[in-house]
Order: structure tokens, then C-alpha cells, then sequence
């Protein structure tokens, strides 16, 4: 299937910038990341972007275009896996998909080294993100938990542990399958949102 973190048919300048990072990222790695390594790939001068946007401005028109991909890519329904109920949020299992968990990791790097330099729109954008991938989480796990909405430290506790396998997987460490990483994580969510005994929600769900 199609990379579900490109857009080769936009016509866009934004998701064109986005791709090329993608590109860059994925083949040379963070320290490569410059205007000067997006034009090659964009087979322009580098003075072509520079003179649209500062380095600064196009590292933040990455994060809210990759921002939308993340977001429709962690909440697409597998085909290959459990439902949404048992699983809200993907894992990797193509390395399209791992080349995407690694850009949203170097980007979180980028977006904090640009904060230290007094600049935190990227890491704005990343940490709005963030909250809408919790939402779509809590949302998703409703009909497993004891109340309508989820508690709170339940689900940054199941995104965390979701982040931590995304990273194994992304970065092929040994020791654990995409099957088995989706299993656990299955195993995981229905300890951390299990109804209490006597729960009325519990019972009707039964």
C-alpha cells in the first residue's frame, strides 16, 4: 500500500516541504535535516526555499502537515490486526510505517532543540498532537472502561506503553514481533481498563 506519512500527488507546497523531510529523515537521519538537504530533494537551490521560508518556518509547516498524517494513520482500522475496540491505536507493520514512527521521533527532537533556541511553535504543534491521539484514544476506549470517559492516567498510561513499543518495532529491536507487540498491547489494555467487580457497565457489556 501507499506510505500513509506521504503525499506525492499534493500539489501542495506545505505537504511537498513535509515529504522531503520524510526523505531526508529517513535516509540521512536528524543531523541531516537542513533547507539545504529539503532542496536537493526537492531538486531546487536551496535560495528557492529560503526565499519562501526561514528554516525555522519550514520545520513548523512540517509538524502541522505530518500533525494530520500521524493523526489519520494512528486511527486507521487494520486489516491485518484486532478492532479498534481491542487495539485503538496502530502499531507499525510496514516499513512505511516505521520510517513514519521514526520522523515523528526526530521531529520531537528537532521541535525541542528549536524550543531551546526560543522558538516553540514546533513543539506547540507536536504537543497539540499529542492530546488529539489521547482523544482519539479515550474516545475508543470507552466501551472498555467502567465509566463513559475513560480516567485520565489510564489512557497517557496505554499511549505511553503504545509509544514504547512503536519505538521497538520502528527501530526492529530484537526480542518482539509485530504480532506479538499488538497482542501485548491488547493484554495491556484490558488490565488497565477492565470493569470493577459488581460494575454495572461491566454487566451490561457482558
Amino acid at each position: 500500500m501507499d506510505s500513509p506519512f506521504l503525499r506525492p500527488d499534493s500539489p501542495v507546497y506545505a505537504d511537498v516541504l513535509t515529504d522531503a523531510t520524510v526523505h531526508v529523515l529517513g535516509a540521512k537521519g536528524i543531523d541531516r535535516f537542513s533547507v539545504r538537504g529539503i532542496a536537493r530533494w526537492m531538486r531546487v537551490v536551496p535560495s528557492t526555499v529560503l526565499g519562501e521560508f526561514s528554516r525555522a518556518r519550514v520545520l513548523e509547516l512540517v509538524c502541522i502537515c505530518f500533525e494530520t498524517r500521524w493523526l489519520q494513520w494512528s486511527g486507521m482500522e487494520s486489516v491485518w490486526g484486532p478492532s479498534p475496540a481491542e487495539v485503538p491505536v496502530r502499531l507499525p507493520a510496514t516499513e512505511d510505517e516505521k520510517l513514519g514512527v521514526r520522523v515523528h521521533n526526530a521531529l520531537l527532537q528537532l521541535a525541542e532543540a528549536e524550543r531551546l533556541r526560543g522558538n516553540d511553535a514546533p513543539k506547540r504543534h507536536l504537543d497539540r498532537l499529542h492530546q488529539e491521539e489521547l482523544a482519539l484514544l479515550k474516545l475508543r476506549m470507552r466501551s472498555q472502561c467502567c465509566s463513559a470517559v475513560p480516567p485520565h492516567e489510564v489512557v497517557r498510561a496505554v499511549l505511553a506503553f503504545t509509544s514504547g513499543l512503536r519505538h521497538a518495532l520502528s527501530n526492529d529491536l530484537p526480542g518482539m514481533t509485530q504480532p506479538e507487540a499488538v497482542a501485548v498491547l491488547a493484554d495491556y489494555i484490558a488490565v488497565r481498563s477492565a470493569h470493577a467487580p459488581g460494575c454495572e457497565d461491566g454487566q451490561l457489556a457482558s
